[in-house]
């Protein structure tokens, strides 16, 4: 007899161990990268937080079982992710909420895209890795590099630059975000990164303004493009946004900046749902499967209340029907896709909004609904997203000598993309987490309190 899932998640919790250095998960269907399907899973080693052979001199495994129902996903990375709250002029990095809810969906590494507090940032980790707050794996990015960073002097010398990514670089960032740079900062910051083996990606523009053209950061060496893919489609005398919304998806010349970045070996993160969903989109993608608001302090649910549509939202909505339709053209021509989410929360302009964790399904579904092949996109949320931060010796697959990262769900996403929501059980580091205890002890947390 098939057991009811609550009797089955409550054998989950109570038969095993919140955590155990020798581990063998059984049972269950088990997402194959090589494939991009899933197959029977015969046996998942763990062994001090890393997957192993099985092979191991080891007579003290414990064995956790699952049911037919149960499909094994790499845990997924968010390439784009963000920690911070803004309103009235403030910005930070929530360190209470966010780190449960990114978890709790199965997201076991962010990289944070640039930091509002990095030292804040940096502390959290810390507490993370000692195991005294739950939460995904931080990335770092280290400071933003650009005018978006609180402290950034818009005069900045190349040796101030240089200063600064030597600075984090030695502290473990994993990559380094620009926005609001200008050509000379951002070919000094891609130079110096790729001196540590690091990575650059940038929130980019138009060329307005003296602005940087996504065009003209391939051809300095930038690694990876957020937001716009950019080139001569983008006229230089508007913004980006501007620009975008106009933009004929069929172009020939589009071809020309998609085969720039593939020649050049660059990602693009289009962060393709976070313009659905600001510009109110009705697609089913949107719909608030995540209760969200439950996640909200009092006093910040007060605010979103107060907000009615704005110019923006109705710029994404004009946005977003573009973006599907170059991303499809993107991926069609072999382009290199990245998975990230873009869901800073910001109070001023909230409406259509969305909390970072959950809105990685959004992203994913959304990538499906232009005709992605579902496995594909879990790929490219998990080993191509490793892959592209240069940690695919680390992350992005259930293989041999790989953080022990993992998310649980219920039912085959392949079928339904939006399955990938039903998370239940997350690991981490080979440790257990319920995904349901987590979301609880995130509700009503997020946001300024008064």
């Amino acid at each position: 007899m098939k057991k009811p899932l609550f009797l089955s998640l409550f054998l989950i919790f109570t038969t095993f161990p919140a955590f155990s250095q020798y581990q063998i998960i059984t049972g269950g269907w088990v997402y194959d990268t090589e494939t991009k399907a899933f197959k029977k899973n015969s046996a998942i080693y763990v062994v001090n937080g890393l997957f192993g052979t099985g092979s191991e001199n080891i007579t003290n495994w414990q064995v956790k079982k699952l049911s037919d129902e149960d499909y094994i996903l790499p845990g997924l990375i968010d390439l784009h992710a963000h920690y911070r709250v803004s309103y009235e002029g403030k910005a930070y990095d929530d360190t209470v909420a966010m780190p449960k809810i990114f978890l709790a969906n199965g997201v076991t590494s962010t990289f944070p895209a640039g930091e509002i507090e990095p030292e804040k940032m940096w502390d959290l980790q810390q507490k993370i890795d000692a195991g005294q707050i739950p939460g995904p794996r931080i990335l770092h990015s280290g400071p933003y590099f650009g005018t978006a960073a609180p402290d950034w002097n818009p005069d900045i010398s190349e040796s101030q630059i240089r200063q600064r990514v030597d600075e984090w670089a030695r502290r473990g960032a994993y990559g380094f975000k620009a926005k609001g740079v200008n050509a000379e900062q951002l070919k000094v910051l891609i130079d110096q990164a790729h001196k540590h083996g690091l990575t650059v990606t940038g929130h980019l523009n138009s060329g307005y303004r003296n602005s940087v053209n996504p065009q003209e950061a391939i051809e300095m060496g930038i690694d990876r493009v957020e937001h716009f893919l950019g080139g001569r489609l983008l006229a230089d005398s508007v913004d980006a946004y501007q620009s975008l919304k106009s933009l004929d998806p069929s172009d020939p010349r589009l071809d020309e900046i998609i085969q720039l970045y593939i020649d050049n070996g660059v990602y693009f993160d289009a962060t393709l749902a976070t313009y659905g969903a600001i510009g109110m989109v009705d697609s089913p993608i949107f719909f608030d499967f995540a209760i969200e608001n439950e996640y909200f302090t009092p006093y910040t649910r007060d605010i979103i209340r107060s907000k009615t549509a704005s110019a923006f939202n109705e710029l994404c909505a004009l946005i977003y029907p573009v973006k599907q339709q170059t991303l499809k053209r993107f991926y069609d021509a072999g382009g290199l896709i990245t998975v990230g989410t873009d869901r800073p929360l910001l109070l001023d302009n909230y409406l259509g909004g969305g909390i970072g964790g959950f809105f990685i399904h959004r992203e994913m579904a959304a990538m499906v609904e232009i005709g992605i092949p579902a496995g594909e996109v879990i790929y490219l949320a998990t080993q191509q997203n490793a892959e592209a931060l240069g940690i695919a010796d680390k992350a992005g697959s259930i293989s041999p000598g790989k953080w022990a990262d993992i998310m649980v769900i219920r039912g085959n996403p392949i079928e339904d993309i939006n399955r990938t929501r039903s998370v239940h059980t997350v690991i981490k580091g080979g440790k257990f987490y319920s995904s349901h205890d987590l979301k609880n002890a995130a509700k009503g947390k997020l946001g300024p309190l008064e």
